[in-house]
């Protein structure tokens, strides 16, 4: 559906001008898509705007006519004496629509303040994703790791990027996840280890719906230790301890937090809501249970709330890498046996920051 097609089914939808089954319909779409959803907020919002607009203007109309009223009623000829009667039933008409004009301007002004009001707390609290924008100071960072490691082949360009997020292996040959809306529109992508060492990585499936893509090194000879994760499958209970690792800065960060609820923003219910602390980077980053078991994938947060953050299912992700060509890509790497259990977090830890890269587009 394009854009122009959308914004109409969402006008058809504000106006209740859809049938039942297109409404229940459009409102499984909005549960599965925070970005219609959003757009559907917005939308709304805009219309109470033009109507609160319009409510004014006929507010100033009005008051106009009355002024006119006013004007036409004091307008006595001066050779003609009006009766006494008639003057103080005029100035008590006049002192009616003043007071009438005047509780009328108060109403449509506390109406729009209050509209203001709750239009300022519904756009507050909104989806935000968590990929990185390279400021001077990040990028004069980058640039200093890339001359630190100027001895190696395996470096990025010069210019860190436009902007940034993690990825982690999903098999021992190259292939790596991350979110969609870290590598869109890129026109080239490198990805970075802990160490240093870059490689210039393509996207080889996307899919919108979910924000997830698959990316694959360049280097066809690429290969890893196996992977010390897999995936779990399970559904994941609330209060149930996670953990992550990802690229807020230019050294991996360690999270630790627990699953807050089993669907994430507006009820969607391919993610996780996981109380767990994600800045800008974090996008992509891997969610796993104590025993090491990958559970999800960070993909934003909540804007006004600082610990609430959102994680694809890792069920999802598992039916996303189902429909990759079988001869391409190993599903047998995601069923080695899970090194990352029965180990302490500092051994985890360890095992894991190989596996966990920084992603820096290009645009």
């Amino acid at each position: 559906m394009n854009d122009f097609l959308l914004i109409q089914e969402i006008e058809r939808y504000l106006e209740g001008e859809m049938s039942v089954s297109e409404r229940d319909a459009f409102e499984a779409l909005r549960q599965s898509d925070p970005a219609i959803d959003r757009q559907v907020q917005e939308q709304q919002l805009l219309q109470q705007q033009l109507r609160a607009t319009g409510q004014r203007r006929q507010l100033v109309d009005r008051m106009n006519a009355i002024h006119a009223t006013m004007e036409s009623t004091s307008a006595v000829p001066e050779k003609t004496a009006a009766p006494v009667v008639k003057m103080r039933s005029s100035r008590r008409t006049w002192i009616n629509l003043t007071a009438a004009a005047c509780i009328a301007l108060v109403t449509s002004l506390s109406t729009i303040a209050i509209m203001q009001k709750a239009s300022k707390k519904a756009t507050t609290a909104q989806y935000e994703d968590v990929r990185r924008v390279l400021n001077n100071i990040q990028r004069s960072q980058n640039a200093l790791m890339n001359n630190i490691n100027s001895g190696k082949n395996k470096k990025a360009p010069l210019n860190p990027g436009t902007y940034g997020g993690t990825c982690f292996a999903i098999s021992r040959n190259g292939y790596m996840i991350t979110n969609y809306h870290v590598i869109a529109g890129a026109d080239s992508i490198y990805i970075q280890n802990n160490k240093g060492e870059a490689f210039k990585a393509v996207s080889i499936f996307e899919d919108v719906s979910s924000d997830l893509a698959v990316l694959r090194i360049a280097d066809s000879t690429f290969r890893s230790p196996a992977l010390p994760y897999s995936l779990k499958l399970n559904p994941v209970r609330p209060g149930e301890e996670v953990f992550s690792m990802g690229f807020p800065r230019d050294e991996i960060v360690y999270g630790k937090g627990y699953i807050s609820a089993q669907t994430g923003f507006n009820g969607d219910t391919l993610a996780y809501q996981v109380s767990i602390p994600v800045n800008p980077g974090n996008s992509g980053a891997p969610l796993l249970d104590s025993r090491g078991e990958v559970i999800g994938i960070i993909t934003g947060k909540q804007s006004t709330s600082d610990g609430i953050a959102f994680a694809v299912k890792s069920g999802h992700l598992k039916r996303l890498l189902d429909e990759l060509p079988k001869e391409k890509f190993s599903r047998k790497d995601l069923k080695q046996r899970n090194q990352l259990m029965g180990i302490n977090r500092v051994e985890q830890l360890k095992k894991l920051e190989e596996f966990v890269y920084m992603v820096k587009v290009y645009n």
